[in-house]
């Protein structure tokens, strides 16, 4: 009876031990739970493969040097709202933006832009928003891209 029992629970011991190593095993590399990743809507103006610009009809753009081809934006947003509510105001002079969906992972940016977004959301006049958008630019360059 009592080797039933102690064959029993060094089983249970056991079996314990090697789903717990299982799992460990499983999600070890994996740090989805702790990356700060964030969904960013890039409002861009365009692409250019030339790093001489064509002259570009907004008062504030960054230009991002990336695997040879330069991208134009003229701001960034955290909510597809405000990236909507930018895309149209821009439509309504003429000038076409595409909103394109990255992710960024530095944490404070993203509570920065967070916080830009509250503005922008409250804007009303197109001075207001080019201006919160120009220091988003501007935080943008500074925090991720280190310039």
């Amino acid at each position: 009876m009592k080797i039933n029992f102690l064959i029993s629970i060094l089983s249970a011991i056991l079996l314990g031990y090697l789903c717990a190593t299982y799992i460990f095993n499983e999600y070890r590399d994996t740090d989805l739970v702790f990356q700060e990743n964030e969904t960013i809507y890039f409002l861009q103006y365009g692409v250019y493969t030339n790093p001489e610009l064509p002259d570009i009809p907004v008062s504030k753009y960054l230009k991002v040097e990336e695997e040879g081809k330069y991208y134009v934006y003229v701001g960034m947003t955290t909510s597809q709202k405000n990236a909507k509510k930018v895309q149209d105001l821009y439509q309504k002079k003429g000038i076409e933006l595409y909103v394109k969906q990255d992710y960024v992972t530095n944490p404070e940016f993203i509570t920065e832009l967070s916080q830009y977004d509250i503005l922008l959301d409250s804007t009303k006049t197109e001075d207001e928003v080019n201006s919160v958008l120009s220091t988003v630019l501007a935080s943008y360059e500074e925090a991720v891209l280190k310039k």
